[in-house]
């Protein structure tokens, strides 16, 4: 808008190098006067607890599950670069990830672990910490970053708006390559791009049950990244708004909840008539133009714990899946055997006891192709995408669509193998159209007019009870019946039969992966795992592991090398052997708390060291 000197697009304002100097300048300030921090002894990000990291995550779980699919979508724009695609919540704390593995080894390396925290009066200058003061998007490069041990690191950052426009999250992307402002800038306009994205679906997420009023200087409204939100009641009276829908709307300093937004701008008639979602009305002299989006148009599913948490298990062969439990043997031979007939089957089980994993496994066990191994998670995709992301379209099929179309994952599966996940968020009108391409074995891409035929293995999964979703008319019954003849249930972790030996097959696994020798476990340890509920099962299990090697010296395994969850419910009263903790404190002290110095004492990384202090609660003395 310009007659109140409003920006005409609506990307997050970006900030100009002078600007960019000033807002590092004032940082560095803020790190030596009242963080009183010093660049050369800035400690290691602090790390939450397991716990502390999942409960984290489940206040965020909404926007983590939403995010999901521009996360992939940024870190496949910037893999070949070797980026980090890093998501936190408003405090700091890491929660989501993207990255491949080198890359998130060489990031762990410089502190940037999940549930890290990167506040500014903890870690200084960097991308996270001034976004969270500021509020906009930036770039820390390589040296602008207040501690030293940061010097190689370059991260681009960008926030994300929640409710009443207060600041919900953190999106980073972060490097280890040299590389420069005037590069960092094009990154930049990516990375607040993406921001906006999420943060629309955010809204729209929120306000699924109102009308909704999409902003653009787009009369195609072909990209939401250049959009903005406005929440209305029944009455055109303003329920929420986004940062930049407030700037243009409202006069500085004007709060736009609670007014009739109708009112001040002229909308009367046309919030009273019915307009469609195609409708176009300009504001501003044609620079602005609305859509009105009713409650009905959203239907956005619900997203599941799996997509919320960007961690996987690992690749487990089916065996491994299987271990020595007789229950789980008997169902996975009968699902084996109907796999390799193109029978539909369904599994079930708890978030974490290996469902896609098993699929997977099923499949390549028949002698499938990875490459036809084709995975949609029903919940971490919207029901205006889903449908057109399955069936695939025509270009030009609707407004924003690929000029190229796109051929669906349901011929990509051709031959292969389609695993859908939480099939139980899957709308009902794609229930429909799904068992019609299982009854007559073809279908009719968006946009097309001529059906193609297409002849795949199915499995589906859900954590949630499909039978229960049937009797209250949220899945449809003949597609139930498809699929639940062949029922496979993965038991809890804490309901096996075969739980240490799947737990010495998790420690072997992540052992070998990275390179080294099976390590022994100590008896206090293997209790402890043995008591535990292990409430993420498998994923959880695996992922302990990997802590584990990377913080164990000795190749024994023991209580004060698990993770801080395992521990802290499992570990005997009395808690952590003393060995290892005195002979790192030891090491630290004689080397005047110099680590480089202590790990080369202990014959280690300095990394190592690091990891050994955050787990066994080892602090520098001021």
């Amino acid at each position: 808008m310009t007659s109140s000197g409003h920006r005409d697009d609506h990307i997050p304002a970006l900030l100009s190098a002078t600007a960019v100097e000033r807002s590092l300048a004032a940082s560095r300030d803020r790190c030596w006067q009242q963080h009183r921090l010093t660049p050369e002894r800035t400690a290691r990000p602090p790390v939450l607890t397991a716990s502390e990291l999942h409960d984290r995550r489940e206040r965020v779980s909404d926007l983590l599950a939403l995010s999901h699919g521009e996360v992939q979508r940024l870190f496949e724009l910037l893999a070949e670069q070797d980026y980090l695609v890093l998501l936190t919540d408003d405090a700091g704390v890491a929660v989501g990830f993207r990255g491949n593995e080198a890359v998130l080894d060489a990031c762990a390396a410089a502190g940037v672990h999940p549930g890290s925290v990167w506040s500014e009066d903890q870690q200084g200058t960097n991308g996270v910490g001034l976004c969270l003061l500021e509020q906009r998007p930036m770039s820390v490069v390589m040296a602008d970053h207040f501690a030293t041990s940061l010097s190689r690191v370059s991260c681009t950052v960008a926030p994300i708006f929640g409710a009443a426009g207060q600041l919900a999250a953190v999106l980073n992307v972060t490097t280890l390559r040299p590389t420069d402002h005037a590069t960092q800038s094009i990154v930049r306009k990516l990375v607040a791009a993406s921001a906006r994205r999420i943060e629309n679906l955010y809204f729209d997420r929120r306000h699924s049950a109102n009308t909704v009023l999409r902003i653009s200087n787009q009369v195609e409204f072909c990209d939401v990244a250049v959009e903005s939100r406005v929440a209305l009641d029944g009455a055109g009276r303003v329920l929420d708004v986004t940062p930049d829908a407030q700037r243009m709307l409202a006069a500085a300093g004007t709060p736009l909840i609670g007014q009739s937004l109708a009112a001040m701008h002229g909308l009367d008639d046309w919030l009273k008539g019915t307009p469609n979602e195609h409708t176009a009305v300009a504001l501003d002299r044609g620079r602005l133009f609305v859509r009105l989006q009713a409650p009905a148009a959203l239907r956005m599913t619900r997203p599941s714990a799996q997509a919320a948490n960007n961690d996987v298990i690992e690749h487990l062969s089916l065996q491994q899946i299987v271990g020595h439990d007789e229950a789980v043997a008997a169902a996975v031979d009968v699902a084996r055997r109907l796999v390799g007939h193109r029978v539909p089957v369904l599994l079930q089980g708890d978030t974490g006891t290996g469902k896609s994993a098993l699929a997977k496994a099923l499949f390549l066990d028949a002698g499938g192709d990875a490459d036809k191994f084709v995975a949609v998670n029903c919940a971490a995709i919207s029901a205006e995408l889903i449908e057109s992301e399955l069936f695939g379209y025509r270009p030009g099929a609707f407004t924003g669509a690929s000029r190229h179309g796109s051929p669906g994952r349901l011929l990509e599966a051709d031959g292969g193998m389609l695993f859908l996940d939480e099939i139980g968020d899957m709308p009902l009108a794609l229930q429909t159209r799904l068992l019609q391409v299982l009854a007559d074995g073809e279908f009719v891409p968006v946009g097309a007019v001529r059906p193609v035929r297409v002849s795949f293995a199915l499995i589906a999964a859900s954590l949630h009870d499909i039978a229960q979703h049937v009797r209250e008319g949220r899945f449809r019954e003949d597609l139930y019946y498809r699929l639940a003849g062949a029922t496979v249930r993965l038991p809890a972790m804490r309901d096996r039969e075969d739980r240490i030996e799947l737990i010495e097959r998790a420690f072997a696994q992540a052992a070998a992966r990275a390179g080294r020798p099976a390590p022994a476990i100590a008896q206090d340890a293997r209790r402890a795992m043995a008591d535990y509920a292990w409430p993420g099962n498998l994923r959880e299990l695996h992922h302990a592991a990997r802590f584990a090697l990377a913080v164990d010296t000795d190749g024994t395994i023991a209580c004060d090398d698990l993770p801080p969850l395992p521990v802290g419910a499992a570990c005997p009263a009395g808690g952590t052997p003393p060995g290892k903790r005195q002979r790192i404190t030891a090491a630290l002290v004689q080397a005047d708390w110099n680590v480089s110095a202590a790990a080369k004492r202990l014959g280690v990384s300095r990394s190592t060291v690091h990891r050994m202090m955050r787990a066994l609660g080892i602090e520098r003395p001021d």
